[in-house]
Order: C-alpha cells, then structure tokens, then sequence
C-alpha cells in the first residue's frame, strides 16, 4: 500500500471512528476527484480594490488548497460552499489539517445558511488555521459579526464545525484524538447549516494548504473520543504492515 493511501486509510478511519459507529460516519469529500459540487464565492473586498485577486481553489495530491496568483491590496476572503449536504443537529464537519504551505492565507471550514451572495459576510460561522500556527473562529449572527474567539499556537490534526442545537454551534480541533472545543456560537438564523466547506482569508500571493477528508459524522461522547480515535489509527497501522 502506497503512502498516500496509508495515510487515507488512517485519517478515514480515524474519523469514522469519531461516530457512534463506523457506518453512522460518511466522508463526504477525499479530495480525488474535482470541485464540480462546490461554489466559489468571494465574501470580502475589505478597501473596494478594483482588480480583485487571480485565485482558484484545487486539488493537489489527494487534498484541498487555495492558490492566489495575483495579489494588489487589502484583504479578500472566500468560501467554497455545497449544498447537497447539510449540518444537522448532533452531527459534525470535520476536516484533516496538514501543516504545509504556510503562505499568508488563512484556511479552515465554514458552515453557513446557503451559497453566499458574493462580497457579503452574513449568517455563517468559521474554524480556520492562520498561517503563524494560530486558530480563530469568526462567523456573523445575521449581519453582526462575531467576537473573534481563538487559541495560542497550536498542531491540530482535525478541524470541525459541531451542532449541539439547532441554534448552537460548537467550533474546535482535535489533537491526538482529544477533541478541544475553542468557542460556542448562538446564532438567530437557523437555516445555518444548510451550506457547507470552506472558508480562506488571503492577504498576500501564494498557496495556502491543505486540507484533506471532509466528513459528517455524530458528535462523539466526551469519554469515547479519544479512544475510538487511537484504536482506529492502530488497525491502520495493522493494516500497514500486513
């Protein structure tokens, strides 16, 4: 078995195994084929720039990254969003993070009330990766923007969104397979939910990435996460050596 299907195989199993059960779980996206069910909307123009950004969302080797090509000034952001999915009560999004091109992007999931109207922040929250290695949360309750809530510098392996209640969201990482909830969001408009991806804030040319393995999946018991978690990466690590 080649490496990049090693490491499918383990961060599949890994996060099935953040369900109830392995058949509760259903990855969404492996990133293997192309973006055809996503839109790409930009929701910032933070100065009004006239030239917007050359950028593009793609998959390189088996995952997600944004690539802004042309930069002039300011701030853009952007969300990668599907509606064929959505986040239901007691259900989480997750996502795998690579530390790797650390360009001057920010990168992470979103969940929000449908496909945005471009160059409009409205009805959404976020989790996202800076480049320096530190984690923030955002989002906006109807058009009132959120309190940025974070974390120091920290190595997560997982990203995820969470809804505990239809008007609750909790926004975390895992790491090592201990599930870290960084803040809970109340929002008015419970139609969050019914659009889900990916969230980039760009402020400079590069490539920033990557993301890998979307998933939906039952928020798991506090007690049985982390096990459930090690286990599943150790019939991986069977599987390796059979």
């Amino acid at each position: 078995m080649n490496t990049i299907m090693n490491k499918k195989l383990i961060v599949t199993l890994s996060k099935l195994a953040l369900g109830t059960g392995l058949a509760t779980a259903q990855l969404l996206d492996s990133f293997s084929g192309d973006l055809s069910a996503y839109t790409a909307t930009r929701i910032l123009n933070s100065d009004n720039h006239a030239t917007p950004y050359t950028y593009s969302w793609e998959i390189n080797n088996g995952s997600l990254r944004i690539n802004t090509s042309v930069f002039t000034s300011g701030v853009e952001q952007y969300a990668l969003t599907r509606t064929d999915f959505s986040l239901g009560v007691g259900y989480q999004l997750l996502a795998d993070y690579s530390h790797a091109n650390l360009g001057s992007q920010d990168i992470g999931l979103y969940v929000g009330a449908g496909t945005p109207t471009p160059d409009v922040r409205a009805d959404y929250v976020n989790i996202y990766m800076r480049n320096n290695g530190q984690l923030f949360s955002r989002g906006f309750n109807g058009t009132s923007e959120f309190a940025l809530a974070g974390v120091g510098t920290v190595t997560p392996d997982t990203l995820f969104i969470a809804r505990p209640a239809t008007d609750t969201f909790e926004l975390g990482y895992y790491l090592g397979g201990v599930r870290n909830v960084v803040t809970t969001r109340t929002v008015a408009n419970t139609a969050i939910g019914n659009a889900i991806g990916f969230y980039a804030d760009v402020r400079a040319a590069g490539i920033r990435g990557s993301l890998d393995n979307l998933t939906l999946a039952p928020i798991p018991e506090p007690a049985t996460a982390a096990l459930l978690v090690l286990g599943a990466l150790g019939l991986a690590a069977h599987r390796r050596r059979a």
